[in-house]
């Protein structure tokens, strides 16, 4: 494995949360363009875990998410048996926000590059849909907003909890505090509110 200390500020951070995982029994596999997934190894694979990922934003949000559970399971435990999700039931709810926490982190530890960071939540929203029995853009987004008026507390809180993960796995496996907390703190209003203006073309 590459020095996590060594390359650019992207290069480190990559390399730091690859350790972050190595420590858990996870490795990780950047392949350009692939898909995206935690799996656990059968044992004639050599066991342990499989962190697949298409670059460093993927892998923020693959680290969110196991940070928030503070385990590694197969798609961080998830039960596709639930889909479609309804957002009326906390303990389904809890998936929504958990998603959306690991979108915003991984957002909060890129770079300042504005378009960059919006590109990469509004991508990650936007493929939300199938979880939801929803295939409307735009009924995705009023499900969202609702869910975010009526339970903002809960995403707010499940935001903190995985900010509060991610910086501990990343100290856990040895990275300075520049790298371990996040470069932004977003809040779960602000990236969300600043995406439904830029698809409705509306002013701040």
């Amino acid at each position: 494995m590459e020095d996590p200390r060594e390359g650019d500020a992207e290069a480190q951070l990559l390399a730091w949360c690859t350790q972050a995982f190595a420590l858990r029994g996870a490795e990780v596999i950047v392949r350009d363009g692939d898909a995206n997934w935690i799996r656990r190894r059968r044992d004639e694979e050599g066991g342990g875990f499989e962190v697949l990922v298409a670059g460093l934003p993927n892998l923020l949000h693959e680290l969110a998410h196991a940070s928030q559970r503070d385990e590694l399971a197969d798609d961080h435990g998830f039960d596709y048996n639930l889909i479609p999700l309804r957002l009326e039931r906390a303990e389904e709810r809890r998936y929504l926000w958990e998603e959306f926490a690991a979108t915003v982190l991984s957002c909060a530890y890129l770079s300042d590059e504005q378009p960059a960071i919006d590109a990469w939540f509004a991508e990650q929203i936007e493929i939300q849909g199938v979880f939801y029995g929803v295939d409307d853009l735009d009924a995705l987004c009023a499900l969202i907003d609702r869910a975010l008026f009526e339970h903002g507390l809960e995403a707010e809180n499940t935001l903190d909890r995985a900010y509060r993960g991610c910086a501990r796995w990343l100290r856990a496996a040895g990275a300075p505090t520049e790298i371990a907390e996040a470069r932004h703190r977003y809040t779960a209003q602000e990236l969300w509110q600043r995406y439904l203006r830029a698809r409705t073309g509306t002013s701040p």
